[in-house]
């Protein structure tokens, strides 16, 4: 049986980790706490404790391996061997959200304050621009990226649209995260309809121009 690196070892167990952190606070919560945040910031969804402490870690780790999974079984997997960052940014991502995630939801039950809409936003903001910087290097593959049909086509067409929207999605994930501390939404959502359309409508007359 193949050992797990360490490395794989350490994401793990940080994939686990809401879980524990979940245990160790349950008895303190109330039997009811906030699971959803306005825009604004202010709790406007209750569940029970049981839903609000580990139904986000289960999905979370679902997520986590079906993406250890199909990045295994990717047939370009050679490919995401050769974007290191791409990868490590891909899994840890959702890992880190997801721990960051539970200790906002323990916080809100103990009545500590704070804008989680405007945290959230901000994490989501800064986690876009860092996979942004490294969006131009990462090679042609099926699970991560910018997967349309015609940078899936053709692999100049992929490096091609992925160089250019590497600084779209860095811009774009620092407004998002200025939309949140500035409580801005609507900069949020124009940047993310940015950062899908621009690369679509480009890549798109890639390959028109190809054809």
């Amino acid at each position: 049986m193949k050992k797990l690196k360490k490395s794989d070892l350490f994401y793990w167990f940080f994939a686990v980790l809401p879980f524990l952190i979940s245990a160790a606070f349950y008895s303190r919560v109330p039997d009811q706490i906030a699971v959803h945040w306005n825009s604004a910031g202010a709790a406007d969804g209750y569940a029970s404790k049981a839903f609000g402490l580990f139904a986000l870690p289960a999905i979370i780790l679902a997520a986590a391996v079906l993406v250890k999974i199909m990045l295994k079984i990717d047939p370009r997997s050679q490919n995401i061997d050769r974007s290191p960052q791409m990868r490590g940014i891909s899994l840890w991502f959702v890992v880190i959200l997801a721990n960051a995630m539970d200790i906002f939801v323990i916080l809100s039950a103990l009545d500590v304050r704070f804008n989680m809409n405007m945290i959230v936003t901000a994490l989501v903001g800064i986690g876009i621009a860092v996979i942004g910087n490294y969006l131009p290097k990462c090679k042609f593959n099926y699970t991560m990226g910018i997967r349309v049909p015609w940078t899936l086509a053709s692999e100049s067409n992929w490096e091609k649209t992925h160089r250019m929207a590497g600084p779209i999605w860095v811009a774009g994930g620092v407004l998002i995260a200025l939309s949140g501390i500035f409580s801005r939404m609507w900069l949020s959502y124009l940047s993310l309809i940015i950062m899908v359309v621009v690369p679509m409508i480009y890549s798109y007359a890639i390959f028109r121009r190809g054809n």
